[in-house]
This record gives C-alpha cells, sequence and structure tokens, in this order.
C-alpha cells in the first residue's frame, strides 16, 4: 500500500571512527566511535528542526535498469548483485512488493541512501573509480544538481564511472510512521555504514539547516536538556547503539545481523494516564493486527504507564513522559540476530557527561 497512505524511504547511519585511539568516556558508556546527525530545516513538512540520519525517499532513478551498466563496468554482473545482497531472511515488504523487472531492490535502496546522503550532506560513498577525484567546488556543484534532478546521480557515475559503494551498507532495521501522528508516513529502511574517517561535509541549505559529528553520550545529553530533539526511530535505535564499545566490534556485528533479514516496527501508540507509550511487536500491548491505515482511534487505557508495565509479562515499548523525556523497556529477545536497547537513563546522573 505504499504510495496511498505512506511513502518508501531509506535512511543511513553513519558511523565514524573516532579522531583519537582512546575510549570516549561518557557517564558510564565508553566507545570509540561518532554518530553524523543531521539537522532538518525549520521549513521541512515532516518532523522540522529535528536531528536525523541521512535519507529520503525513492525516485524511480534509483531502481533505473541502468544501473546495472554502471555495476557491469564495475566487474559485477546482476547475479553477481543478487548473491550479494538477497538474504535468506525475512524480506521486508519493500524489497517483495516491487516489480520483477525492476532493479533489484537491495540495491535500490542503497542507491537511494547514498543519494540522498550525498544530497544532504556532500558525502560521497563511491567505489572502482579510476579517475582523479574530482575537487570540492565540482562536487557541490554536482550536489547541487542531484538535489534538483536525482537521475544526475546516475548521470554522475556514467560519465565518471565507479558505483555507488553499495557493498559498504549493511541492512540494519525498518521503521513505519505510526498512524494519527503526521500526514506524512514513510516506510524506511535503516541502513548502517562504518567510516574510518568523516571527512568534512556541506549541507543542503534546503532540507538540512545543520551537520552534528557527536558521540553518543553527547547526543543524548543534549536531547535530556531539550537542546536538540531526537525522534523515536533514532533514539531507539541510538540505545542499541550503546551495547556497543568498539567500532570494530559494531561494524562486525552489523556486517553479520544484516544477513538475518528484517522485521517492520510500526509503533502502536497507546495513550494512559501518565503519558504515551509506544509499544513494538512482541510486546502484551501489541495487536495482533496492528492498524497499518489509521481507520481505528488511538487506544487509551485508564491506568499510568508504571502500572502497564508491571502486569506485563513481555515488554518492548517507548514510554513518554514527554518529547524529552522517554525510556525504553525490552525484556525478550530481539528478532533476526539484532541486539536490544539499553537503557541511557544513567547517562543523565552523571555530572561529567
Amino acid at each position: 500500500m505504499a504510495g496511498r497512505f505512506w511513502k518508501e524511504a531509506a535512511s543511513l547511519i553513519i558511523v565514524g571512527r573516532a579522531a583519537n585511539s582512546g575510549l570516549q568516556k561518557y557517564g558510564r558508556h565508553h566507545a570509540d566511535y561518532n554518530l553524523l546527525f543531521l539537522k532538518r530545516s525549520q521549513k521541512s513538512r515532516f518532523m522540522p528542526n529535528a536531528f536525523v540520519f541521512p535519507g529520503g525517499v525513492i525516485e524511480n532513478s534509483d531502481f533505473s535498469q541502468e544501473w546495472l551498466e554502471v555495476f557491469e563496468k564495475c566487474g559485477y554482473s546482476s547475479d553477481d548483485l543478487y548473491r550479494d545482497f538477497r538474504s535468506s531472511g525475512p524480506l521486508p515488504d519493500m524489497y517483495t512488493n516491487k516489480p520483477q523487472k525492476s532493479l533489484l531492490p537491495e540495491v535500490g535502496f542503497r542507491i537511494n541512501a547514498i543519494r540522498e546522503t550525498f544530497e544532504e550532506c556532500g558525502l560521497l560513498l563511491s567505489s572502482h573509480q579510476t579517475e582523479p577525484s574530482l575537487g570540492p567546488q565540482d562536487l557541490k556543484e554536482w550536489q547541487e544538481a542531484v538535489h534538483k534532478d536525482s537521475l544526475k546521480f546516475l548521470k554522475f557515475f556514467q560519465e565518471f564511472g565507479g558505483c555507488p559503494a553499495i557493498w559498504k551498507l549493511h541492512e540494519w532495521s525498518n521503521w513505519l510512521t505510526p498512524t494519527k501522528m503526521s500526514s506524512r508516513r514513510f516506510d524506511t529502511l535503516f541502513f548502517i555504514t562504518f567510516l574510518d574517517t568523516i571527512p568534512e561535509l556541506n549541507h543542503d541549505d534546503k532540507e538540512i539547516s545543520g551537520i552534528q559529528i557527536s558521540s553518543l553520550g553527547s547526543i543524548l545529553r543534549q536531547w535530556h536538556n531539550e537542546d536538540l530533539w531526537l525522534p523515536p526511530p533514532q533514539l531507539y535505535e541510538i540505545s542499541r547503539f550503546l551495547q556497543f564499545t568498539h567500532f570494530d566490534k559494531m561494524k562486525c556485528f552489523a556486517q553479520e545481523r544484516a544477513k538475518k533479514g528484517l522485521e517492520q516496527y510500526l509503533p502502536v501508540r497507546v495513550n494512559t494516564n501518565s503519558g504515551v507509550i509506544s509499544v513494538l511487536p512482541g510486546d502484551d500491548l501489541y495487536p495482533k493486527t496492528p492498524d497499518l491505515y489509521g481507520e481505528e482511534d488511538m487506544q487509551s487505557i485508564d491506568s499510568s504507564q508504571e502500572e502497564l508495565r508491571q502486569n506485563a509479562q513481555c515488554l518492548h515499548r517507548l514510554e513518554f513522559k514527554s518529547l524529552y523525556n522517554c525510556q525504553i523497556f525490552m525484556n525478550i529477545s530481539p528478532r533476526n540476530g539484532h541486539v536490544k536497547p539499553a537503557d541511557f537513563t544513567d547517562l543523565f546522573e552523571d555530572s561529567k557527561l
């Protein structure tokens, strides 16, 4: 039902090795990596001013058959791409609902994520290029051209050779915007990539108004202090990353986990006496058949968040007291070889953070 009720999109989580070789300490969390965040423009129709990972809506050009020629020139046939990217695990609907003549969805969505990242912040993830790299001004001009016409991204590689670095992207998660939250909804595939160095970037000044490369502790602290807003998917994924201390171990985990498929997360929101609960698959409160299209009213329960939590056996939920006060609870095993979100509230108790 994509198109009528929501649009399909891809987002790219960019993990960069920290500049110094030692572990950064934030509260009780240590890590040797940072994440790239973009601040959405105040004029954005969807989640203005939010700090998000790069990404955006798919375009027909992302799935053009002409990409096959680009990859063939780099030594990869369509069969090679299928073997490299088709998982034996559960496939998201956005992979299975594409026409057979379309470019392999696993490739098209990766191209989408790489193109949107280039449009929004000027980071070009490319591979197999033999020509000398373009200068900053040339790349800036191509960035602006691609922003105006997504087909120019294909033309870029046809002109300069090489191909999008799709092998660097690993499937991480799949989030569908809840009903009755916004008139604009997106079914978004989140990919993750790992860079030894995040280069100097230039945001587009249209959809994006700022760039921030931040540690987990720092971005969470800013959110907690209401200095910035993190949408629920970003908050949830950041809490997963808290389980990882080392860049290299996290990279290995992501590469192996990507082979096990994806489960779509459609948060189902429930009103309580003490705030909103955003319920996720596997939770006792999660409906057997969730309302995909917003045909039902939002459920209200005459109990507190704490009472409902204490009476539940299976927990997988985000409890919101406000946009800047949230706790995540999960006591069930994650599916598809994933990792549980970690409790981050202790980070705010350390004055040294």
